[in-house]
């Protein structure tokens, strides 16, 4: 592991996601359900580099779009940190042997009716996945230095609901990562790869 990573994830205050996201009328009402994901890192000759998923196109909610594994908190769960890794297992075969958390990051949003945790975690090198394709399609890694450079990120008014407000959008190759996984992205960004 970088040997920098863990005390900066520490000792460092994560940027604030977007206020424009954050004013959205929907976050006026608490009424919201936990859940959590899990940022998992992964480090490579080239440097860290994120584990993603592609969700499954068949979903009712948020299909084909590029997100971090995880989901709702279920009553047996012990904390959102199992949250997270049972998800990860469930989601993309990832042994709960292979994740080690890190820190938690600030709970986010979303429209659709949740608030997250992100927990940050590094995996195992050499992790493989066993897909569940009833929520995901694929996964991939991407490089912290590109997900992370500012001339690889765009922000993009969008109209929804009576409500503009500003989205992140991080292309990588030929995919687009966008919502709260781009928020939660950009708020690491203090990270030095």
């Amino acid at each position: 592991m970088d040997r920098y990573l863990l005390p900066q994830l520490l000792l460092n205050k994560p940027n604030s996601y977007s206020d424009a996201l954050m004013q959205h009328p929907r976050f006026e009402n608490d009424n919201f359900k936990p859940a959590a994901v899990l940022v998992p890192l992964v480090k490579r000759a080239s440097g860290l580099h994120l584990i993603l998923t592609q969700r499954a196109s068949h979903l009712r909610h948020h299909p084909n779009q590029i997100s971090f594994p995880g989901g709702k908190v279920e009553p047996s769960d012990l904390s959102l940190i199992h949250t997270a890794i049972r998800e990860t297992n469930e989601e993309i075969g990832i042994l709960p042997s292979q994740i080690k958390p890190l820190v938690k990051l600030n709970t986010i949003p979303t429209i659709s009716g949740y608030k997250v945790t992100p927990i940050v975690a590094l995996i195992d090198e050499n992790y493989t996945t066993a897909i569940d394709y009833g929520e995901v399609s694929s996964t991939f890694e991407a490089p912290l230095t590109h997900l992370f450079n500012p001339k690889n990120t765009t922000k993009h008014k969008v109209f929804n609901k009576k409500h503009t407000y500003e989205l992140i959008f991080i292309p990588f190759e030929k995919k687009l990562i966008w919502g709260v996984t781009a928020e939660i992205i950009h708020s690491m960004n203090y990270i030095s790869t």
